[in-house]
Formats: structure tokens, sequence, C-alpha cells
């Protein structure tokens, strides 16, 4: 049995607050204030996905509601 990591929980709630446009925010916040070519989402996931499944092996963008 997998468990749940809380990476992507976090970008499920971001994906459902924001209707869908939680990256392209960030992307633009990014580019417009910081610029930076990423919004650091996919680092991000990874990053609490470890937190909770230390077998985490990396794969962002593939986010099931």
């Amino acid at each position: 049995m997998k468990r749940i990591k809380i990476g992507d929980w976090v970008e499920a709630l971001i994906y459902t607050l924001s209707f869908g446009y939680g990256e392209h925010i960030a992307l633009w916040i990014a580019r417009t204030f910081f610029k930076k070519e990423t919004c650091g989402c996919c680092e991000r996931k990874e990053w609490l996905n470890r937190l909770t499944n230390k077998e985490y092996n990396g794969n962002c963008n593939q986010i099931k509601l």
C-alpha cells in the first residue's frame, strides 16, 4: 500500500483553491518579482513528499484528482 504524500495533498489544495491556475499564478509571481524562470512548484512538491515517504522517486506534475 502506498502512503499518501503531503506534497500531493498541498498541490491538490492549491489547484482547488485557485481553480486550476495556481501554477500559472506562481510562475507569474516568480518571473515578475523574483526574476526566476521557474516557480519552484515541483521542488516544493518533491521536498514535501520526501518528508512523508522516503522512497519517493521525484515524479512531479502527476496530480490525480
